[in-house]
């Protein structure tokens, strides 16, 4: 992929990585009401679906997740993703 990574956010819209530190910090600076609590992959309060796309850690995670969960806090987009938030 070239260019900057696309982040469609399920129910509300696309936005764009700016090269924050994580998705997460992508998502408060887009005011996306994402969840979240201890921003450190401990408490799994930021957990999301990710429908399409690949993302890396940026650090580890203690929280068990299905193949297509991802923690916000924890990773960041390396090509196009859609993700979508909890209810």
């Amino acid at each position: 992929m070239s260019g900057i990574p696309r982040i469609k956010v399920y129910n509300y819209g696309t936005y764009f990585y700016e090269h924050e530190y994580s998705l997460l910090d992508t998502l408060e600076a887009n005011e996306i009401p994402a969840p979240y609590n201890c921003r450190g992959g401990y408490c799994g309060c930021c957990k999301v679906r990710l429908l399409d796309g690949e993302v890396e850690a940026v650090q580890d995670s203690l929280v068990d997740l299905d193949d297509d969960e991802i923690l916000t806090c924890c990773c960041r987009p390396v090509s196009h993703i859609e993700i979508e938030l909890p209810e």
